[in-house]
């Protein structure tokens, strides 16, 4: 596992519905900040976030959207959504 690309701690679909309609939300749970105003915040750490999960929405067009959450704390952990195992 290569720990400068696994970021993802969790994911689940979350179902939001409304008086007219539903959606179902991604949500992505990180170990990165998600504000420039943090002082872990990544930006290429937070970019390669928001590429895989754009990619787990284009590949899943159920998905209506997707919510990204953050740990703050710098650990890193396996990736839900890489395409190809992560050599160990």
């Amino acid at each position: 596992m290569n720990p400068g690309t696994c970021l993802i701690k969790s994911a689940w679909i979350a179902a939001e519905v409304g008086r007219e309609r539903s959606e179902r939300v991604l949500v992505v749970e990180t170990y990165i900040a998600v504000s420039p105003l943090e002082p872990n915040y990544d930006a290429a750490r937070y970019e390669a976030i928001v590429a895989e999960v754009q990619r787990v929405l284009a590949a899943n067009p159920s998905l209506d959207r997707a919510s990204i959450l953050s740990m703050h704390r710098d650990k890193a952990c396996l990736s839900l959504f890489r395409a190809q195992p992560a050599a160990a």
